[in-house]
């Protein structure tokens, strides 16, 4: 398993932000560095924050997964806003509120591989649209968020890393990471005035990222698909977009 290195430095009012990369990957190279972050919402981030993402990570495009509901109650604009590409993985068209308490309903609360297959069922083309971005030279570097940087950014994470040929154990690793930022993340939702249901410890292991949960979904991704590859050629994306996005991301 390939250990990645810390970030450069912890945003200040960015949470659950890092680097992906470098990984091993199944054809001998590594996943690129300085080419793909990832992160929570970031309507919080300081002007030193932005001035770092653009002069020294050289950021051009901003991929928000978040439901537009998110992004009204929390806010959408922040000093980066001219960079950002919306791309809702939920449907847009019902509310975020209804839609999370159909998942709950259907999985119950937290997160689980079976969840996280809804998403393509539920956000296929979205999903599908927002890996698409990745084969375009000029979008990057990106940075993909939404609102905690686990859920909704870790299965389009795990999906490319999928593609690229990075091993299981990488995959689910580059997920669990997630865990360090978890008291960043509640401090995030209570500013925004999140009433969280639980005791302290009940709320971290809600919204903990253990790796085995998305090696699980890995498992039943590649079993209903064959692998993230299949599922977006079957989505249309075209092997020029897949090999652009291996040629962009592999070192």
């Amino acid at each position: 398993m390939t250990t990645p290195p810390p970030p450069l430095r912890e945003p200040e009012g960015i949470h659950n932000f890092r680097a992906v990369g470098p990984y091993k990957l199944g054809n001998g190279g590594t996943f690129r560095t300085s080419m793909v972050y990832r992160s929570g919402a970031l309507e919080l981030m300081t002007e030193k924050d932005a001035a770092w993402l653009v002069d020294e990570l050289g950021m051009r495009t901003i991929l928000d997964l978040r439901h537009p509901d998110e992004a009204a109650s929390h806010g959408s604009r922040h000093a980066l806003h001219d960079r950002v590409v919306e791309n809702s993985i939920f449907r847009p068209e019902v509310k975020q509120e209804e839609f999370v308490a159909e998942l709950n309903g259907l999985f119950g609360p937290g997160i689980s591989p079976a969840r996280y297959m809804h998403y393509l069922e539920v956000g296929g083309d979205r999903m599908t649209r927002a890996f698409s971005l990745f084969g375009a030279e000029s979008n990057y570097p990106f940075l993909i968020h939404c609102t905690a940087g686990k859920d909704r950014t870790g299965v389009l994470v795990a999906m490319i890393m999928d593609v690229l040929g990075a091993s299981p154990e990488d995959i689910a690793h580059e997920y669990g990471l997630s865990d360090l930022a978890i008291d960043r993340l509640i401090a995030y939702l209570r500013s925004n005035g999140r009433q969280i249901q639980g005791s302290d410890d009940e709320i971290r292991a809600r919204m903990a990222t253990p790796p085995e949960k998305m090696a699980a979904f890995i498992d039943l991704l590649h079993a209903k698909h064959g692998s993230s590859e299949n599922f977006f050629r079957s989505m249309g994306v075209t092997s020029g977009t897949i090999e652009n996005v291996r040629r962009l991301l592999t070192a």
